[in-house]
């Protein structure tokens, strides 16, 4: 009887043992540790999107697309009551007023308010995000590697502010794409291991996340567009080879997943602006322009608008992305370390470092380039952001930048997982100790790190001085 007792108890611990790791249990309590610090904090919303957002939300779940001019009054007086302003909701005809934003997030977190329980929504994409990332950095390389990742993205402090900030489309945004596009690159690694079933399966989800995530916020395009782009060049390259590309059995999943998506924007727009390519920022009287389309012209000082608006963003980014981002200081040397394993050391003898070359392959390390440059230059060319290069602390500057975090995370995670760990582990402490302290200042209004780094000052926002020219008039 004691014998058989070992045994079941042996057999239970070989079972556990084999789906429960070490590193995947740290990353549980990662998880763990980062929802009670995102939920236990009430639910933030400093900013006028949030409560466009918040009402977008409810209007929706009513069922009403758009508003007149009665609910746009009294959800306003609600909004000023808590201290803000309900001003993106915008007149698209008589009596008719349509929200601005994207209506992904919108649509997202419906069924969540619905239920009562709309701060979940945020959970369940955490879950979703960290499951893809720790899927992907196992393929690449190890569990060690995926649990390095997995803990980046949970701990990344403007990704833990924008996760406690339901009512914005930042996290949502970020999480539809990072699952999308993890989900892509893992299938495109094992691709030739998938039955068409499986793979056809996992084809339509990276693409349906990934429109997803463009219909939540536009922005996330040129990204969307990167990832299409490097499908249809690999299988270019495989027919120019000969190969067997596979296409027959990934146009379906390819059309359902681009194509819902899309299906869905292409209705709302049509039924709420008329048109199915009218969007809310088509009508908006914001400064949310980019350098292209000021080429040519000059601010009341004869100074070059695009010239200005790249000199002021480079501003706001030098003062601001390294605190939201910490990331950095080891992803932009980490880009640099991969190029030079993969020019200079390729043909030499396999070691700790030069093994960077085959695991992270030319075309997926020029998609994670692309990508975060495409993010760079969008954002650098955002005529909005230039009024943040003083003041308003880092989360107003960072959200916009929230878009980079995978490509940043896998290099980190591939350089990082090479430390011996008496580095690693303290710099895995230090990096995620930083991103909880800043976020527990920010939320609860701490003095743990230096104020500089959480402080809103209004005051200090600086308007450029074409804006009072191309929207207050000359």
């Amino acid at each position: 009887m004691r014998d058989r007792y070992l045994k079941n108890i042996t057999s239970i611990y070989k079972r556990f043992s084999k789906h429960i790791t070490i590193y995947r249990l740290i990353v549980g309590i990662g998880f763990i540790v980062t929802m009670v610090l995102i939920l236990v904090p009430p639910l933030q919303m400093p900013e006028t999107d949030d409560w466009a957002y918040y009402y977008g939300v409810k209007n929706f779940s009513q069922g009403q697309l758009t508003i007149d001019d009665a609910t746009l009054y009294q959800e306003a007086l609600e909004t000023q009551q808590h201290g803000s302003f309900l001003v993106q909701y915008l007149p698209v005809s008589y009596n008719k007023w349509a929200l601005e934003k994207s209506p992904g997030c919108v649509f997202y977190l419906v069924p969540f308010y619905k239920m009562g329980i709309p701060r979940w929504s945020n959970v369940l994409l955490a879950l979703g995000m960290v499951f893809v990332t720790f899927l992907l950095l196992k393929r690449l390389r190890d569990e060690k590697t995926a649990m390095i990742g997995s803990l980046l993205v949970l701990f990344t402090p403007i990704s833990m502010v924008m996760c406690n900030r339901i009512y914005m489309d930042a996290y949502s945004s970020l999480a539809f794409l990072v699952m999308g596009a993890g989900l892509y690159i893992y299938y495109h690694l094992e691709r030739k291991k998938l039955s068409s079933l499986k793979g056809g399966i996992l084809l339509f989800l990276a693409f349906f996340f990934i429109g997803w995530s463009v219909v939540a916020r536009y922005t996330n395009l040129p990204i969307a567009v990167i990832l299409f782009l490097h499908l249809v060049i690999i299988r270019f390259m495989d027919w120019r080879k000969g190969q067997n590309t596979g296409i027959k059995q990934e146009i379906l999943p390819l059309i359902l997943g681009i194509g819902l998506p899309m299906l869905v924007l292409f209705l709302y727009n049509y039924f709420v602006f008329g048109s199915p390519l009218t969007t809310g920022y088509s009508i908006s009287p914001y400064p949310i322009k980019y350098a292209f389309q000021f080429w040519g012209q000059v601010d009341i000082n004869g100074e070059s608008i695009p010239v200005e608006i790249f000199r002021y963003n480079l501003e706001g980014a030098l003062r601001n992305l390294w605190t939201g981002f910490p990331l950095l200081i080891i992803g932009i040397p980490g880009f640099f370390v991969i190029l030079y394993q993969k020019f200079f050391k390729r043909r030499g003898p396999e070691g700790k470092w030069s093994s960077l070359h085959t695991e992270l392959h030319w075309d997926i390390f020029l998609v994670l380039i692309c990508w975060f440059i495409s993010v760079l230059i969008m954002n650098l060319a955002y005529e909005w952001l230039t009024g943040l290069r003083e003041g308003w602390g880092f989360v107003l500057y960072n959200r916009f930048y929230l878009p980079w975090l995978l490509p940043v995370v896998v290099v980190c995670a591939l350089i990082m997982a090479r430390f011996p760990y008496k580095v690693l582990v303290p710099v895995l402490v230090i990096i995620l100790a930083f991103g909880a302290m800043l976020y527990a200042q920010w939320v609860w209004n701490l003095h743990i790190l230096p104020d500089w780094m959480t402080s809103i000052d209004y005051f200090h926002y600086v308007y450029p001085t074409w804006w009072s020219k191309y929207y207050y008039g000359p």
